[in-house]
């Protein structure tokens, strides 16, 4: 995706979690967020179609392969907090807390705005 932002998106309540993924290291992509549905607490969260997927809880992605992410991904009961990777156009950090501050600070990830949303905010 080039050079862009980083973003801290967190999702609580368990799946369904509204959005699909595509690439991984078997297909020389970039893991993606391919569709996000409606009304969906992906939606509400601020995850975009065409978001680079850096880490799930923690879990780096960059060598996963598309099946390790989905097994990754059916292994998480209740919070779900990615890191991506979205182009300049978006230059906020969505939060619902502050737990991802500390990693983003040791990433060199600085200078970017925050915002803190909680579930009830976002609808």
């Amino acid at each position: 995706m080039g050079t862009g932002d980083c973003i801290c998106i967190s999702m609580t309540g368990g799946a369904p979690w509204g959005f699909r993924l595509q690439g991984g290291k078997e297909q020389k992509l970039p893991l993606q967020v391919a569709k996000i549905r409606n009304q969906s607490k992906a939606s509400g969260s601020g995850l975009c179609e065409g978001d680079e997927v850096v880490s799930i809880n923690g879990n780096s992605c960059a060598d996963l392969t598309y099946p390790e992410v989905i097994k990754l991904m059916e292994s998480i009961t209740d919070s779900l907090q990615m890191l991506i990777k979205r182009r300049v156009d978006a230059p906020f950090l969505f939060l619902e807390d502050q737990s991802h501050q500390l990693l983003l600070h040791l990433l060199g990830y600085t200078s970017l705005p925050i915002v803190t949303l909680t579930n009830q905010q976002m609808g």
